[in-house]
């Protein structure tokens, strides 16, 4: 999953959120982790590693991969994460009794804390994600599209990211089909296993 949709299964607080998106520029067990930096951190990286599991393996994930796999191969899984985001502020309404706009400057308030020795790549996304308040614009495919885009410039090959935007609309059905089956049994997994979103 990508940033959206792990913060909106975070726990409401600044520093679960934080781990649900450190983990993403961050390795190591979870025990020196929670030494580096807090506990509530260190849980939100956990939970992010255990979305992801579930989230790698589920069928409606994997048949939107499969929907994709002809044009854009290993990057697919990215696609999917990226468009999935686009599908939950969609129908954000469905799943949400708190107005997107308010989650969206709680979260940026929760991400701007700096009390910690966060990873310096780490700093520069959230410092990007912060000012520019870029998480809305996934409301638009094709902000979807050019968030890819961007994506793919971090590989030091040319991949198809530039590309994707194509293989979305071809395939947007399949893709908002298999999100709305596979979400609500995301919150249930996120739910059994530590966190309940405070959202739902």
């Amino acid at each position: 999953m990508n940033y959206v949709a792990h913060l909106f299964l975070a726990e409401p607080s600044d520093e679960h959120r934080i781990g649900s998106i450190l983990a993403d520029f961050t390795a190591g067990r979870i025990e020196n982790l929670s030494v580096r930096y807090s506990p509530d951190i260190a849980r939100g990286i956990q939970q992010h590693r255990d979305i992801d599991r579930f989230t790698d393996t589920h069928e409606h994930v994997l048949n939107s991969i499969a929907c994709l796999k002809p044009d854009y191969g290993l990057f697919s899984g990215i696609v999917v994460d990226v468009c999935f985001d686009h599908f939950l502020i969609k129908h954000w309404d469905e799943f949400s009794e708190e107005s997107l706009p308010d989650f969206l400057e709680s979260i940026y308030r929760s991400l701007s804390r700096d009390d910690w020795d966060f990873p310096p790549r780490y700093r520069r996304v959230i410092g990007h994600m912060v000012r520019e308040k870029w998480l809305i614009s996934y409301r638009h495919i094709d902000n979807v599209g050019y968030a890819l885009s961007r994506i793919g410039q971090r590989f030091s090959r040319k991949t198809p990211l530039d590309d994707a935007i194509h293989g979305i609309k071809a395939c947007y059905q399949v893709l908002e089909k298999d999100f709305l089956l596979f979400f609500p049994e995301l919150i249930e997994f996120a739910t059994m296993n530590g966190s309940s979103p405070k959202n739902v």
